[in-house]
C-alpha cells in the first residue's frame, strides 16, 4: 500500500472516530482520547529527553498528563465539579511532580519543570477541554474541528498549487505563505455555511473562529516542527502510518483549541 494510500486510510478513520464519539456525548469523547493524551505525552517525553538518562521516568510523565486532562475532561461533564476546582486539582499534581523531582535530585529541576509544565498545558489541556466544547451539545466541536481540517487541506492545496514564498524555513522548509492564505480563506468560506447550519454562533463569530483556528492551527504546526527540529527527528512516532505520530497528527489541534474555547467564550 501506497505512503498516500496509508495516510488518507488513517485519516479516515481519524475523522470517523472523532466525529461519533462527539455525537456519542462528552463521556464517550473523554474515554477516546485520554489513550490518545498518554500517548501524545510520551512521545513529548522523546522531544524532550530523547535517550538521555537525566530525565524524569517516562511513566510519571504520561500519569500526570493523564490525570490533568481527565481532571479537566471531567469539570466540563460534571456540573459541581467546576473549573476552579479542576485548577486546584491540576495544582495539586504539579506540585506533586515537582516533589518526585525534588527527591529524585535532578541535576536541573528548572528544565524538569519547564517540560512538565510543557505537557500539561500543550498536550494535557487542550485533549482536556475538548468536554467543554460538547457542553452544549456537538455542534460546537464538531464545528470546530471542520475548521481545523478545512485549514489543513486549504493550506496543502494552496501550497502545492501556488506555494512560491516560504513562511519559516527554518523552521518547516515545506510551508508557504500561499498555503497559509489558501487555508485560512477556504477555512472563512467554511465557517459561512457553518453559521447557516448550526446558529449557535452568528456569522460574525463563526468567521472570527475560522480565522483564529487558521491561525493558531497554523501556529501549532510550526511549534512542533520546531520541537522535531530541536530534538533531530523527522516525526513524534511512528503509531500512524501515513502521518507519523499522536504529535504531528495534533499539532495544529493543540494549539487551536483553547483558542476556539476562548474565542466562544469571550463572545459569548
Amino acid at each position: 500500500m501506497s505512503e498516500l494510500a496509508k495516510r488518507a486510510l488513517t485519516g479516515a478513520a481519524y475523522v470517523a472516530l472523532t466525529l461519533g464519539a462527539a455525537w456519542s456525548g462528552p463521556v464517550t469523547t473523554t474515554l477516546l482520547f485520554l489513550p490518545v493524551c498518554g500517548l501524545g505525552a510520551r512521545e513529548m517525553h522523546r522531544l524532550t529527553w530523547g535517550l538521555q538518562d537525566e530525565g524524569p521516568p517516562v511513566e510519571i510523565t504520561v500519569f500526570t498528563a493523564v490525570a490533568t486532562c481527565l481532571l479537566i475532561a471531567l469539570s466540563g461533564i460534571i456540573s459541581p465539579f467546576t473549573p476552579l476546582r479542576a485548577a486546584f486539582c491540576v495544582l495539586l499534581i504539579f506540585i506533586l511532580a515537582s516533589v518526585d523531582i525534588l527527591f529524585r535530585k535532578d541535576a536541573d529541576p528548572a528544565k524538569q519543570l519547564g517540560a512538565l509544565l510543557t505537557t500539561l498545558f500543550y498536550v494535557a489541556l487542550p485533549f482536556g477541554i475538548i468536554t467543554w466544547l460538547l457542553a452544549d451539545g456537538p455542534w460546537l466541536f464538531i464545528g470546530f474541528m471542520l475548521l481545523l481540517w478545512t485549514n489543513d487541506t486549504g493550506a496543502y492545496l494552496a501550497g502545492h498549487a501556488f506555494g512560491r514564498t516560504k513562511l519559516l524555513p527554518h523552521v518547516s522548509p515545506k510551508k508557504t505563505v500561499e498555503g497559509f492564505v489558501g487555508g485560512v480563506l477556504l477555512t472563512v468560506g467554511v465557517s459561512v455555511l457553518l453559521s447557516m447550519e448550526w446558529p449557535g454562533l452568528s456569522l460574525v463569530h463563526w468567521i472570527f473562529c475560522a480565522v483564529v483556528v487558521s491561525f493558531t492551527s497554523t501556529l501549532g504546526d510550526l511549534l512542533e516542527s520546531a520541537f522535531k527540529r530541536a530534538a533531530g527527528v523527522k516525526d513524534s512516532g511512528d503509531l500512524l502510518p501515513g502521518h507519523g505520530g499522536i504529535l504531528d497528527r495534533f499539532d495544529g489541534f493543540l494549539l487551536a483549541a483553547p483558542a476556539m474555547l476562548a474565542c466562544v467564550r469571550f463572545m459569548s
